[in-house]
């Protein structure tokens, strides 16, 4: 019996192979981007915000660096 607040073990490993496939996604399209040097749109506190790819591309490869 599951309680409330819990997850199971093979919920878990689900949540984690979602989570790295997302991370995964998400890295290849920054590097795509980045190769064409194109921006990704992102929306914060309710406006449109335009980041290069190229800058999120660094911030990815230095918290690989940790």
């Amino acid at each position: 019996m599951v309680t409330k607040g819990t997850i199971s073990q093979e919920n878990e490993i689900l949540l984690n192979k979602i989570s790295l496939g997302f991370k995964k996604a998400y890295e290849k399209l920054v590097k795509e981007s980045a190769l064409h040097g194109e921006s990704l749109a992102f929306g914060k506190n309710g406006k449109t915000v335009y980041v290069p790819a190229v800058e999120l591309l660094k911030d990815i490869e230095n918290k690989k660096k940790r």
